[in-house]
């Protein structure tokens, strides 16, 4: 007990000293995805009618994973060591041990990047849940407790039990470096009735404790960002000339007649468009984007009736389909409220619409994170 204590300890000690700054840390890798291999060591309880400082065992554990999105991952997780059941005889506690193995299939939802996307945290927090088989054996010592006592366990097993698994849980990451994550992780898991030799009428729970180590790798690499064209040095300009003497006056020549004036070429119809880009993971217009909304809203006003069409877009580089769909609606319609709202230009002429990742704009695979506002006169 005195380890497990040890072991949060230091745990809780890396994470109280990972820099802060580390979450605003630009990247050249994308977060997501990734796959893991993990070892975590701590202590396990599976209740029955004894003392809980009797039944205190040491346990180990192995997991391989992949994270398929910055939400949702898998992993094959395998644990077990050495458990304890026991009887309260004449008011006293009887233990024995035997020795299992449990292996589970777990799906994992960082909560952190559910409720709070942003492009990197330093702690992430998981819900776990998930299904597997323990395999239970070498018990040792009950029948002796049991031929001394009167108890009778007449349907528990002798030589070896296997038994479902079902867990939920939650784990505290924190990433310490690109490839490096401490943990802490507490999982409840049912087991049947008879997993500890015993019979209760209930099911076994058994509550799990672990501290680790995680590796990660997989990761792939941002796109470079384009360099920004540096605008040519001015040319010299020549030296001024002295002005030539004027020359004499003309006679004056009788003016010609008046010719018709030509009729008006007809005048093209006046456009326009606007790109106003966004964060990744960000619908909010940023304040340096703030003057093309502004833009568009007087080309608006100086040209009454017309109407403008409000297409949001997304990259195909993250997320899924369906969600870079919604985003995209989401950011063209945070442009037309503003629009509205903030410049006064009536709703029913405003047409939104999204083309999510299926369409790309650009080239650059960044700059597709963009709602594009065009009109034109009529």
């Amino acid at each position: 007990m005195k380890r497990i204590k040890f072991l949060a300890a230091a745990l809780l000690a890396t994470i109280a000293f990972v820099p802060a700054s580390a979450q605003n840390k630009e990247k050249d890798y994308k977060s997501h995805p990734y796959t893991f291999i993990g070892v975590q060591g701590g202590g396990q309880v599976t209740f029955t009618n004894s003392s809980f400082k009797n039944l205190v065992t040491p346990i180990g554990a192995v997991s391989v994973g992949h994270f398929f999105s910055p939400v949702v991952g898998a992993r094959v997780n395998v644990s077990g060591w050495k458990n304890k059941a026991g009887y309260k005889v004449a008011g006293a506690d009887q233990t024995y041990d035997f020795k299992y193995i449990t292996s589970d299939l777990d799906m994992m939802i960082n909560l952190t990047n559910a409720f709070a996307p942003k492009k990197n945290h330093v702690l992430n927090v998981y819900l776990i849940g998930g299904v597997g088989l323990s395999y239970a054996w070498d018990k040792e010592g009950q029948e002796s407790i049991l031929s001394g006592s009167g108890i009778s366990e007449p349907l528990a097993w002798k030589d070896d039990r296997l038994v479902h698994n079902w867990r939920v849980g939650m784990q505290l990451e924190a990433n310490v470096a690109k490839h490096w994550g401490v943990n802490l992780e507490v999982t409840a898991n049912h087991l049947n009735d008879r997993f500890n030799g015993k019979l209760n009428s209930n099911p076994d729970w058994q509550v799990v404790g672990l501290v680790g180590v995680t590796y990660k790798f997989g990761f792939k690499k941002k796109p470079a960002p384009k360099p920004v064209p540096v605008p040519p040095a001015p040319k010299p300009q020549p030296k001024p000339q002295p002005k030539p003497a004027p020359a004499p006056a003309p006679k004056p020549v009788p003016a010609p007649a008046p010719k018709p004036e030509p009729k008006p070429a007809p005048k093209a119809p006046e456009k326009i468009r606007v790109d106003v880009f966004f964060d990744l993971s960000s619908s909010a217009v940023k304040a340096s984007e703030e003057t093309k909304v502004a833009d568009l809203a007087k080309w608006l006003k100086d040209h009454p009736g017309t109407t403008v069409y409000v297409t949001g877009y997304a990259d195909k580089g993250t997320g899924s389909a369906a969600g870079n769909k919604k985003f995209a609606l989401k950011r063209a319609q945070k442009v037309a409220d503003q629009l509205t709202s903030k410049y006064g230009i009536e709703a029913s002429r405003i047409v939104v619409d999204s083309k999510g990742d299926t369409v790309q704009p650009f080239s650059d695979n960044n700059s597709n994170r963009v709602v594009i506002g065009t009109a034109e006169e009529k």
